[in-house]
């Protein structure tokens, strides 16, 4: 018996067809093994790469929602729709069951004067198909920006309105250098009719031009219909709060309507024969109305209409400079060619560069017309107005102006410059300029 054993024993280890099967056995193992590891890494690899894109898609959609005026949490659920149809969180991802919720992508916006960015980013952990008892944690980020274009030095917000931006009657209007935007999408959403003219850099808007080709001067040549809207570059600066009320009293009816007895706001009791050349001065505060029928002249700061009316008289003579006006709770403004001013807007502080601000909820139209020897240098910010009524002094060597409604109207001869930096405290005015991917 033991030789039996022994003889079967040296047959098997001479045996080379069995010892090729056992180490072909063996050696399948870590074969295998390497193989699953291959698949698993592959496809956790194209899981990153489809999150990665539908990811950098998201990021897009985020940062053109919010710039078209959408707020961070409309822009980011819509962004999350996006994404969420891009890419199935159900694969590869160990955390997820047939219940679970879309995802959600935690979105950052930031904005610098017109450009604004956003910044998305997502993990999750793969679960293998074959090495199940480990997972790889996968994470990716994806940032895009809404870049500026041209300057404009008119901006109509209205997105339907026929004759967004009108040049009517015999009007003149010079925006050479900068451009004119309206956001309407009518087919007359900018109008130039009668006999009036417009030279500008370019037109843009949503919808078309309606104007005959001897009316405008383009420096680009041919208008950029069925363009992006332009966004409202100021829409997030915040509001000043009306405060009590400044006494009027003793300021001098002919000078400011509601004058009478008392110190006219402690600047002094107007005379009641002024002499020839006398000039009223107020002080910056909140008025329930304003009314300035004679010579006035502004101290600097920031004056407050609190629901009234502020409004020239058409023999008034006003003078202000480092001035912005704040027409608050439904306040109107009513300034008429006959009156003369010279306005100028601060350089420094939170509205630096504006001389005429209406709130938000503000859609009173305005009229602002003045004369050869008035002259206004700011921007003119009145984002819910129906209509501003507007008539520069058409002097050659232009205005520091810029315009931003829902309806503008161009009823005289206006001009504006371009370089006009300092006056406006480097606030722009852009058209919409590419939207792109930055990582």
């Amino acid at each position: 018996m033991r030789e039996f054993f022994s003889r079967h024993a040296h047959r098997f280890v001479r045996d080379e067809g069995g010892n090729f099967a056992i180490l072909t056995a063996l050696a399948m193992v870590p074969l295998l093994g390497a193989a699953s590891v291959a698949v698993d890494f592959t496809n956790a690899s194209f899981e990153a790469d489809k999150l990665q894109e539908s990811l950098d898609s998201a990021a897009l959609a985020a940062v053109r929602f919010f710039g078209e005026g959408h707020t961070e949490a409309e822009a980011t659920q819509l962004a999350n729709e996006m994404f969420a149809g891009n890419w199935d969180v159900s694969n590869g991802n160990e955390e997820a069951t047939p219940a679970a919720q879309p995802p959600s992508l935690h979105i950052v916006y930031s904005q610098v004067g017109q450009q604004i960015m956003a910044a998305a980013d997502y993990a999750f952990n793969y679960k293998p198909v074959f090495l199940t008892r480990l997972s790889f944690p996968i994470s990716r980020r994806s940032s895009a920006s809404y870049q500026t274009g041209t300057e404009a030095c008119i901006l109509a917000l209205h997105p339907t309105a026929d004759r967004a931006f009108d040049v009517s009657g015999s009007s003149k209007v010079d925006t050479s250098g900068c451009s004119i935007t309206a956001n309407s999408n009518s087919n007359e959403a900018i109008y130039v009719g009668g006999s009036g003219t417009l030279k500008t850099e370019c037109l843009y808007t949503p919808g078309k031009v309606s104007a005959s080709p001897s009316s405008i001067d383009l420096a680009c040549g041919q208008a950029r219909e069925r363009t992006p809207a332009a966004i409202d570059p100021f829409k997030r600066k915040t509001m000043p709060a009306a405060g009590q009320w400044v006494d009027l009293s003793g300021c001098g009816q002919v000078f400011v309507g509601g004058g009478g007895g008392g110190t006219c706001n402690g600047t002094g009791k107007t005379p009641s024969k002024p002499p020839a050349g006398y000039s009223v001065t107020l002080k910056p505060g909140t008025y329930d109305g304003l009314e300035i029928k004679g010579n006035v002249t502004l101290q600097p700061g920031n004056y407050l209409i609190d629901g009234g009316t502020l409004k020239f008289a058409s023999q008034s003579v006003i003078t202000g400079d480092q001035v912005t006006f704040f027409l608050l709770n439904g306040a109107e403004i009513d300034i008429h060619g006959g009156s003369t001013f010279n306005i100028t807007a601060p350089t420094s502080g939170a509205w630096a560069g504006f001389s005429i601000v209406a709130d938000r909820s503000n859609t009173a139209p305005a009229v602002i017309n003045g004369n050869s020897n008035s002259h206004l240098n700011g921007i003119i910010y009145m984002p819910a107005a129906e209509e501003v009524q507007y008539a520069g002094n058409g002097a050659t060597t232009g205005e520091c102006v810029r315009i931003i409604a829902q309806q503008i109207t161009m009823t005289g001869n206006s001009t504006f410059k371009l370089d006009c930096k300092s006056e406006l405290a480097n606030n722009q005015i852009n058209n919409p300029g590419a939207i792109r991917l930055l990582q």
